[in-house]
């Protein structure tokens, strides 16, 4: 007589690490906050811009000049989004190191890719939402602030969805480069400078030196940018070649971490 096993299968590896980072991402109060915040700061731009755009309509100094809007108007909030989403993804990755959570992580998966795998890929999923759902949130806002009011605008559907999940791809990426490079460097003030001075101070300061002001256009921020918005630049990249250059930068970040990781101790 066989005696049938009560041993449930394993999930698979990388399911269980995903499950473990998304509980303690969304355990901290300080990360919902961030979280929130970032979320709010998109859609409630987009409700003020649309209330300063009817406010125009009273305004004498625009007496007799049309008011217009357009959508990609109401998504330049994601771009200052993005560095709460940045350092949500820093201080969820070096607090690992700062608290010796990392090193009970590590003792509980048999390599150590997943653990920096799966953390990419939970800050990325929370980057996408915070993107698309505050882009829709705000585009949403504009049309029913809007609605009625002389203001010339007439934002299509395809593109509302179009810049939402766009607005969701960019901080998805953004929060991928920030998780690599704070698993690189693993000290919250370096992490942070060396974020913040990549998407916010890079781009300007590279773009003011002469014979290469060009190569700020491969920044990630002015990059990936392009997705969400429309604007002139040196090299002009289209909006797909733009955010796979964001890709890269992040991809080659968490690349760089993975190395790391396997050649240092936790």
């Amino acid at each position: 007589m066989t005696r049938r096993s009560t041993l449930t299968p394993a999930r698979p590896l990388l399911v269980g690490a995903v499950v473990a980072e998304a509980v303690k991402l969304w355990t901290l109060l300080s990360h919902r906050v961030l979280a929130a915040g970032a979320l709010l700061m998109i859609a409630g731009t987009g409700a003020l811009l649309s209330i300063s755009l009817r406010s125009r309509l009273a305004d004498p100094r625009f007496a007799g000049q049309p008011v217009t809007a357009e959508p990609m108007q109401f998504m330049d909030s994601v771009l200052w989004a993005q560095i709460v989403v940045a350092v949500l993804a820093v201080l969820a990755t070096t607090g690992e190191y700062t608290s010796g959570q990392a090193r009970l992580s590590l003792l509980a998966l048999p390599t150590r890719s997943p653990w920096l795998a799966a953390k990419a890929l939970v800050l990325a999923t929370l980057g996408f939402l915070i993107g698309a759902i505050g882009a829709a949130c705000g585009l949403g806002l504009s049309v029913l602030i809007l609605a009625g009011s002389d203001v010339v605008y007439a934002p299509r559907l395809g593109e509302s969805v179009a810049l939402a999940l766009g607005s969701g791809a960019y901080l998805a990426a953004i929060a991928v480069l920030a998780t690599g490079l704070a698993a690189a460097l693993r000290h919250v003030a370096g992490a942070l400078t060396a974020v913040l001075g990549l998407l916010v101070v890079a781009p300007p300061l590279v773009s003011s030196i002469p014979g290469i002001g060009e190569a700020a256009d491969y920044t990630p921020t002015s990059a990936g940018r392009r997705l969400i918005s429309d604007f002139h630049s040196v090299a002009q990249l289209d909006p797909w070649t733009g955010f796979g250059v964001l890709a890269l930068w992040a991809v080659v970040a968490l690349l760089v971490a993975g190395v790391l990781l396997h050649l240092r101790d936790a």
